[in-house]
Order: C-alpha cells, then structure tokens, then sequence
C-alpha cells in the first residue's frame, strides 16, 4: 500500500515538472518570433529610408541639347509626356525636355512651343499653370521668324498700313496689359505675360504663304520667385549693361500698334543709367528722311513726339541734369534733333524703364518725296556707380 502510494506521487511530480518545461519552452518560442519580427521591422524601416533619401525637388536643368527641362524620376517624365535629355539630381533623376505643338497645351515648366512645318492657320498653344503659385509667364523666343510687316510705300500724304502686321501675326493673352502683336523675325528676343486662370493662349495667324518658323521657350515664374520681374513690363533686362531691340529691328522696320515698357533692373550700387544708339542710323522713329533740320534744334524732343517715339523719363546730357525731356523720336538719339550723330543720354529716374510707344500708320510727305523714318532702334544701355 505505501508502495503504491509512493509511486503515484511519484508521478504526480514528473508531470509537474513536464508541465512546466512545456511552459518555458511556449515563452522562448514566443520571444524568439517576437525577436525575429523586431528583427525584419528595423530592417524595412533601413531600406525605406535608403528610398525616401533619393526625393529630390522638381528644379530647372539643363538637357543634353543645351536647352531647359525639369528634374524628374523617369517614371514621372515618361509620365508626363516629357523625353529624358540627360540626367540630374546627381544622377537620381533625369532632365525631361517638354515639346509642344499647335492644338496642344502644358502645364509643365520649361515647355517648348515649335513649329515643324505642317501647321495650318490658325494655330494656338495653351500654357496652364503649373502650380496655384505662378504669376507670370515668360516667352523666350529662341527663334522667331513669321511673315515681315506691311513695306508699303504709297507716295502719297495719307497715313499708310506701313509697318502693321497684315499677312502673319502672333498674338498673346495675358492677366494684365494686353500684349502687343508682333509679326517679322524676333529671335533672341523675349516677352513677358501675366499668367491667367483659365490658361495664357499663343496664338499665330496667317493668310499667305511664307516664312514660318518658331521655337519659343515658355518658363513659368513663381509669385514667390525672388527675381520676378515687376508687373507691367513686356521685357525684362538686368546686369549693368545691355542692349535692347524694338521688336522686328532685325527686319529693318519697327512694329505698327506698340504700347509697352521694357525694364532693367536696378544693380546694387549704380545710381545712374546712359542710353546710346548702337550706330548712328540704329534709332529711325518718326521724322521726315530726308530731314531739313539745322542745328541746334528741339523738333524730336519733348512733346513734339506724337506718333512713334521711345520714353526715357527725365533723361539729359548728365544724370541731373536741369534741361531734361522725356520723350525722343526722328533720325538720331540726341538732344539736338538738328545733327546726324549719335549722342549718349542719361537719367537717374528709378526704376529705369524704355517705354515703346508706336501708333497704327505711318506718314509720308510728298511732293517733297521724303518719307517718315521706320526702323526702330538698337540702343545699349549701361548703369553708373554711385
């Protein structure tokens, strides 16, 4: 009997014991899975760190063809219609060239709007904005070459269609002041536009056959971007010197219909600006040619520019000057309209602007057979230090 008894306790205290080593090895098998779980956590977390390092910023590149894209992944250019031109973000990303065409739109930076030969009148391009952000748009003409303005010659004494825009034009909307209409070869030229809600329309026309060739760069600036350009200018230059064009002076007559204001920014620590025709017969606006002025003479100075002429405000022979004008037309760039020879005008009338202002005809003067000038200008500007 006491046998027995012994032995069932006995095993009573093996199965204890079986118990509790069951137990023990249920709690190390679970704090190994939780281990091995932490373990593959820590090492997800490392590898999508390694990715999230790569974002990088949409910024402006260069492409391999020397001309501007944005900074895409690959996926998002392919996206977005764009073509990898080179790479960027140090090799993360690539420069996606953006191309359009007539009957197309963007809504991306850095787009290019070109012709290729096929196109019909009219043909219209639309740029959208590519952020709430963007205020203005800017038109770089890279090249610009469409049918030349009206040449015509009447010999007559009534105003002609000399200069206007008749056989081909491009036109621009904008948010502010409407953009003028050009039309002959602008290339290198620019034109800025205030981006619109609805999207900024380019837009060319014509009725005959001729040249018709243009690449224009289409950049979208930022409201917030520090060297935006003040609103109300249609050109923007900057630097302490450079020159400036009427638009088509490149094809030898200036443009019918003109109203707008190219600016330069003042550079820090200039006080000062000067303005000269590149050549003596590089600023033809308004005026009889030939003229029967003698010197000294004021005929193209001041209020008697009517018609054609370009504002430089408060400009004389010096910065300060007490006998100043604010309006130049005829032959030459002088204070003396009397003199065939080029002079240098200065102002110190901030913020610098060469305002254009172009009326609709032009007035020849027979019998005398003299007709009025119509080139343009071709002026270089440089600031002076304080």
């Amino acid at each position: 009997m006491l046998i027995a008894r012994k032995k069932a306790v006995s095993s009573i205290h093996w199965i204890c014991k079986l118990l509790i080593l069951t137990s023990l090895s249920s709690v190390n098998s679970e704090d190994r899975s939780e281990s091995s779980l932490a373990l593959s956590d820590t090492r997800k977390e490392k590898l999508l760190n390694v990715f999230n390092i790569v974002r990088f910023p949409n910024n402006g590149c260069n492409t391999t063809s020397d001309t501007y894209g944005v900074c895409y992944t690959a996926t998002e250019c392919i996206s977005l219609g764009g073509s990898s031109a080179g790479s960027c973000a140090s090799g993360f990303g690539v420069c996606c060239a953006f191309s359009g065409s007539c009957g197309g739109s963007t809504s991306v930076n850095n787009t290019y709007f070109k012709s290729d030969g096929s196109e019909t009148s009219p043909c219209q391009f639309e740029v959208c904005k590519c952020s709430s952000d963007i205020c203005q748009i800017r038109l770089g003409f890279d090249s610009f070459d469409i049918i030349q303005p009206s040449t015509n010659l009447p010999g007559d004494a009534i105003p002609n269609q000399r200069t206007q825009c008749i056989n081909a034009q491009f036109s621009a909307s904008s948010d502010g002041p409407g953009a003028p209409i050009i039309c002959g070869t602008n290339t290198g030229y620019h034109m800025l536009l205030e981006a619109r809600d609805d999207c900024n329309k380019l837009t060319f026309t014509w009725r005959t056959t001729g040249t018709r060739t243009w690449n224009i760069h289409v950049m979208q600036i930022a409201c917030t971007a520090k060297w935006k350009p003040p609103e109300g200018c249609l050109q923007y230059f900057t630097g302490t010197t450079g020159t400036i064009n009427s638009y088509n002076f490149l094809g030898g007559y200036h443009l019918a219909n003109q109203l707008y204001s190219n600016c330069i920014r003042a550079e820090r620590g200039y006080c000062s600006i000067s303005y000269t025709a590149t050549s003596d017969t590089n600023f033809q606006i308004s005026g009889q040619n030939p003229t029967t002025l003698t010197s000294p003479d004021t005929t193209y100075l001041g209020d008697s520019c009517t018609s054609d002429y370009i504002i430089l405000a408060g400009a004389g022979d010096a910065p300060d000057a007490n006998t100043n004008y604010d309006r130049f037309c005829g032959s030459v760039l002088n204070l003396d309209s009397g003199t065939t020879t080029s002079a240098t005008i200065y102002t110190n009338k901030m913020p610098y602007h060469l305002g254009v202002v172009f009326d609709g005809t032009e007035l020849d003067a027979p019998p005398t057979t003299s007709t009025e000038y119509s080139k343009g200008f071709n002026i270089y500007y440089s600031q002076t230090a304080c």
